[in-house]
């Protein structure tokens, strides 16, 4: 998906109660009279991982003109028995479906076999768990400064990870929302600790350059006090991620797009994971709450 400064200016001046999203197309589009308009794409792709416990494929698909480039990413279903009768490796044909709030993929149809490829090395990256501290890296804000992560001790963190072109609602736009939501509720709760803040970190450092990140961050009111926006090189910002289980960059130089976000204590132990994107912005400010007033570990 290429540049546009006409979404800039849209993202300025979209409605700042919903998420912002590029320019779309749809090769298709049907009616739904609960979630209203909805966009249809009929995509290619290859399986990568099938997880019908949790309504999910993984899959490497085609770029869908005018509105996402070829990407891997988990895609839900809204019946588990849609998953039925494929494997890693099958090529398929599907269709994906847009609401403003939803999406979700059917009519999926095998077309073939492909050979798996073998995990980048990159993979074998060692994972934070509980109680381990937060890596460093070195990266840049939103005002063009340079920021290390280890300038939020002594704050609770909040960290996940995003990139502004992110099309599915339920993906980074909802990531967005959940975080704006979340300052608000840190911020109007006279009982809730000060010593908090929010990162999102871009997984498309290309792309989302300070200046943009800046306009990006105004549109979503985000408090720059509060709540700031980091890119950088895109091997630290990939060594991190894969530190923080999400992983976004294979070795096609395809973005994956898994959902994490990361609750850190002042000290810069890691107190929680949030995955996914079935968390709410209540327990996220739990979350922060518990962290920012936690007792220093001992070492």
């Amino acid at each position: 998906m290429r540049r546009s400064i006409s979404f800039l200016s849209l993202a300025l001046s979209a409605p700042l109660s919903l998420p912002l999203y590029p320019p779309r197309t749809c090769v298709g589009a049907e009616v739904s009279a609960v979630s209203g308009e909805t966009k249809t794409f009929e995509v290619r792709g290859v399986i990568k991982e099938v997880r019908p416990a949790k309504k999910i494929a993984i899959i490497e698909h085609e770029e869908i003109p005018g509105y996402m480039k070829a990407m891997v990413m988990p895609l839900s279903v809204r019946e588990s028995k849609e998953l039925e009768g494929i494997a890693t490796g099958d090529r398929i044909l599907f269709r994906l479906n847009v609401t403003e709030s939803e999406d979700w993929i059917d009519r999926i149809r095998v077309e073939g076999k492909t050979t798996p490829a073998p995990a980048a090395a990159a993979a074998s990256l060692k994972q934070l768990e509980k109680g381990q501290a937060l890596p460093e890296a070195d990266l840049t804000d939103e005002r063009g400064r340079p920021l290390r992560l280890s300038s939020y001790r002594g704050q609770a963190l909040a960290l996940t990870f995003i990139y502004t072109r992110c099309p599915l609602p339920t993906f980074c736009p909802r990531l967005n929302s959940h975080f704006q939501k979340t300052q608000e509720l840190m911020l109007k709760n006279p009982d809730a600790p000060r010593n908090w803040k929010l990162l999102s970190i871009t997984i498309d450092p290309e792309h989302d350059t300070p200046e943009f990140l800046a306009a990006f961050a105004k549109a979503w009111r985000a408090n720059p006090e509060y709540w700031n926006f980091a890119t950088g090189r895109l091997r630290d910002i990939t060594a991190l991620s894969l530190q923080c289980g999400l992983r976004f960059w294979d070795e096609k130089g395809l973005i994956q797009h898994n959902l994490r976000t990361l609750v850190i204590r002042p000290d810069g132990t890691l107190l929680s994971i949030l995955p996914e994107n079935d968390w709410t912005p209540e327990s996220l400010a739990q979350s922060l709450t518990e962290a920012a007033t936690s007792e220093p570990r001992e070492e």
